[in-house]
């Protein structure tokens, strides 16, 4: 009978030792059973390739079998809303999904939005001694650039904003892996081990961001100019009106000396009227002038606005539309 209750208590605690190492090793296991026999479709694998992804960073990559997919399907798999814009998301042990943009101008994003994911994975694979260390290096880089990078401390409050303090560190780990081009060397050290070319992703950012900040420069440049030239156009306008008032008065006293038979009179203001009228020609034919100048800048205003609004529409399945004049 003690015998077999030793025999007992031996496969209880083997079963228990057993399931404890399982379930310290379920990541291991779950990560190889999601490999066994996966072959990266062609665009998901011209995507790692581009990215510079190492080995390990492929693998950590195609655990999740990415997939590229439009607005519906993306939209069903992603949590997106209108407070921001959504290319890419993670799903823990279910899957990466990528926005598939429809635009030449664009090129770089999916690319970018592929290595983001791709370190969300890395992220959820540090243990919890590496994932501290990993947080130090992070935050302090962070510190030191959002100081004079306005877009990456803009991008942390959009974080903080949509999906809570928690999921900032793993964000930032994210965003300064594939957007920041100098980063402390045990950071890029870090990244190494990911990408044998970190900075063919940060290109990629700076390529398609650039298509937008150009266009934003642009627009706002414009915006200036058109509001120096509307207040302009409004003196002029206050300033005709004014004059016209003067002319006409002044009409009406010529009228009146010349029905009168006043013509010493009258001929002495024919010539301050006549420069009354001149003057007043002039400034018509610089404000009309400065009204079509207004007027085109619009135009070609409004036409830059509509190009980023459709650039904007092609990495959103939530599009915002922009103002125009």
């Amino acid at each position: 009978m003690k015998k077999r209750t030793l025999i007992g208590l031996i496969v209880l605690v083997a079963i228990i030792t057993a399931g404890l190492i399982l379930w310290s090793q379920r990541k291991w296991f779950f990560d190889e059973i999601r490999l066994y026999n996966y072959k990266a479709p062609t665009q998901i694998a011209t995507l790692a390739s581009q990215d510079t992804m190492t080995p390990y960073g492929k693998k950590l990559f195609y655990i999740y079998h990415p997939v590229l997919e439009n607005s519906t399907q993306f939209n069903s798999n992603c949590s997106v809303t209108e407070e921001a814009i959504v290319l890419g998301c993670t799903v823990l042990n279910q899957g990466i999904y990528l926005y598939n943009v429809q635009s030449s101008d664009l090129n770089g994003v999916e690319q970018v939005t592929a290595a983001h994911e791709m370190l969300h994975v890395a992220y959820d694979h540090l243990s919890s001694s590496e994932r501290k260390k990993v947080d130090g290096m992070v935050w302090a880089a962070y510190s030191s650039l959002s100081k004079s990078n306005s877009l990456l401390s803009t991008e942390e409050a959009s974080y903080l904003k949509t999906e809570g303090a928690s999921a900032v560190p793993n964000e930032l780990h994210s965003v300064l892996g594939t957007e920041i081009a100098k980063l402390p060397s045990a950071l890029e050290s870090y990244y190494s081990q990911y990408f044998t070319n970190r900075q063919a992703i940060v290109s990629y950012a700076n390529s398609y961001e650039g298509e937008f900040l150009s266009r934003q420069q642009t627009i706002a440049k414009d915006d200036q100019q058109l509001a120096t030239w509307l207040q302009q156009i409004g003196q002029d306008e206050s300033q005709l009106k004014t004059e016209n008032q003067q002319i006409n008065q002044e009409q009406q006293q010529l009228d009146s000396l010349k029905s009168s038979g006043q013509i010493a009179s009258y001929n002495s203001m024919v010539a301050s009227f006549n420069q009354s009228v001149d003057d007043y020609n002039s400034l018509l034919n610089t404000a009309k002038q400065l009204l079509a100048s207004y007027n085109q800048l619009v135009i070609q205003r409004n036409s830059v606005a509509a190009t980023e609004n459709q650039l904007t529409k092609a990495i959103s399945s939530l599009p915002s539309t922009l103002s125009t004049h």
